[in-house]
């Protein structure tokens, strides 16, 4: 089991405080929601933990790490901004030839996520016509091949229909089963709250409540209502 952990994280816009003093922690093998109104910074400290923006603070990283990039990936809302290849198995393919991979090693990924995320018999299809559903795990698929130790899923089901959301459920469920971390930014909390380990519940760029799923949820609930 991994752990990232992170202590006082805050997160600039210009000089206006977007992230104030965020201390926690992820570990492999467990889901995390983050949950809170919009604007309440969920995103937002994905991006950071991707390494897509710049924040204040410490992060500790497990023994053999020495950048927060090396341990995350970050997977999109909408799948097609992730897409490049004209087909799915070259779209798997793209990111690993980008890190220099020998062939050998590249197919033996690509066959193994595309198994995982039940793609195989789709590597000769065009992305751009898959379904929702399809291609955000084809999105999902593309970075695991990269073998990050954490996924950040940032609102995946937003776009979906009923099937896709559960074709993405089913998904991450495997991911968690093979030993990743899964950290995700949702709105929808009754379809991720019956898988989750824990919740992190964000308001006005600060943590709320950090604990038992249906804790949070419920305080976000009620939060909701008082307003």
């Amino acid at each position: 089991m991994l752990e990232l952990l992170l202590r006082n994280m805050s997160i600039y816009h210009g000089k206006k405080k977007i992230m104030s003093n965020v201390s926690t922690y992820f570990e492999t093998g467990e889901i995390v929601m983050i949950v809170g109104p919009n604007g309440s910074g969920k995103s937002t400290i994905l991006r950071a933990l991707a390494g897509l923006i710049d924040f204040t603070g410490e992060v500790v990283l497990p023994e053999g790490y020495t950048d927060i990039t090396e341990l995350t990936g970050y997977v999109f809302q909408n799948p097609e901004t992730q897409i490049i290849g004209s087909t799915v198995w070259e779209d798997v393919i793209f990111g690993l030839e980008n890190i220099g991979l020998p062939k050998s090693e590249m197919e033996i990924r690509a066959k193994y996520v595309l198994e995982l995320l039940e793609l195989s018999e789709l590597r000769n299809s065009d992305p751009y016509y898959l379904s929702g559903g399809q291609k955000q795990r084809l999105a999902i698929a593309s970075i695991l091949a990269l073998e990050p130790e954490f996924l950040l899923l940032d609102e995946v089901t937003a776009m979906l229909d009923k099937n896709g959301k559960s074709e993405v459920l089913d998904a991450i469920i495997r991911l968690r089963e093979m030993g990743k971390g899964v950290i995700l930014a949702t709105h929808e909390l009754n379809l991720f709250l019956p898988i989750a380990d824990r919740c992190i519940y964000l308001h006005n760029g600060s943590i709320v409540f950090d604990g038992e799923p249906i804790d949070g949820v419920e305080l976000y609930r009620d939060m909701v209502k008082s307003n």
